[in-house]
């Protein structure tokens, strides 16, 4: 009872909402919360008279117990028949240039198929904290960071070294990967250590970096366009540019490297229905669509 208190405290932001869910009163589940904090010997909550906010100590504890309010619901919905299918809002975070990926194509198709399900979708290229922003899933681009966290592993997309024909002109071809070390270079953080480029498996190089380093790589893209330098890039996103001359592909006979595309979740949410739904879904037309270059099955595997 403590733990599903505790886990109804910081999933609906309150104690009388936690109380209202649970079917108790606002002074029963503060005594959970209390004896909770009493058991492990340290405060779980830092509480002021309008919000709650989780200690270091709570957010481990809520990483191994978020999932238990949703558990005892849906099981309780199960038992009474109420539910067959996946319901109620799912919140998930993808990369400003999802579109690029096909997300905004199968999300759209997953909410027909699932149409009590009410998808949350926030845009951004930062790192989040998938339980400070409550979020069920994320899409996250190159190795994944949390060992509290399982992740399924999309899709691999190949790497493109590019830049504009203007920066070309003015600053020369590199022609071997040493040659980075000469040039401006646009970082982008997501994809690459600061100060080195992996191009192939055994081949690391060290980039002069330039006067942008973004952890955008729709930024890093914009100011490679704009003749600022050479940039290290996904190519599914330069592709275009490439077809119409925006931008040149350098080194292509060096470059080997291939980034990842996974879909995480907080470990154990993979057993409640709307998160099993959605990775299930975005898994599976993923791979359909990129069965020709994948080569094999998708599956689940603990964050690294």
């Amino acid at each position: 009872m403590a733990m599903i208190s505790f886990a109804a405290v910081v999933s609906t932001g309150g104690f009388s909402s936690a109380a209202k869910l649970l079917g108790y009163s606002k002074a029963a589940v503060s005594r959970q919360i209390a004896k909770l904090e009493q058991s492990a010997g340290v405060r779980l909550l830092d509480r002021t008279t309008r919000s709650i906010a989780l200690t270091p100590a709570g957010r481990e504890m809520y990483a191994r117990c978020a999932r238990i309010v949703d558990e005892v619901n849906e099981a309780n919905q199960i038992i009474t028949g109420m539910v067959s299918k996946p319901r109620g809002e799912l919140k998930v975070n993808a990369p400003v240039v999802s579109s690029l990926f096909d997300l905004t194509s199968i999300i759209p198709r997953f909410l027909e198929k699932y149409s009590e399900v009410r998808l949350f979708l926030n845009l951004s290229d930062s790192k989040v904290d998938m339980l400070k922003g409550r979020f069920d899933v994320a899409f996250w681009m190159g190795d994944t960071f949390d060992a509290g966290l399982e992740a399924v592993r999309l899709r691999d997309y190949p790497m493109a070294l590019v830049a504009s024909p203007s920066y070309l002109n003015r600053a020369g071809r590199p022609t071997a990967p040493g040659d980075l070390k000469e040039h401006t270079c646009i970082v982008e953080t997501h994809l690459s250590k600061v100060g080195e480029w992996r191009l192939a498996d055994d081949i690391a190089v060290a980039v002069n970096r330039g006067p942008l380093t973004s952890n955008s790589v729709r930024m890093a893209r914009e100011a490679t366009l704009g003749g600022l330098g050479i940039s290290y890039l996904p190519r599914f996103l330069v592709e275009e540019d490439i077809a119409a001359g925006r931008l040149e592909a350098i080194l292509e006979d060096t470059v080997k490297q291939s980034f990842p595309l996974h879909i995480i979740f907080p470990r154990g949410n993979y057993a409640l229905s709307k998160v099993r739904a959605f990775v299930d879904f975005v898994r599976d037309e993923m791979q359909v669509e990129g069965e020709a270059d994948q080569g094999g099955a998708l599956g689940l595997a603990s964050a690294i």
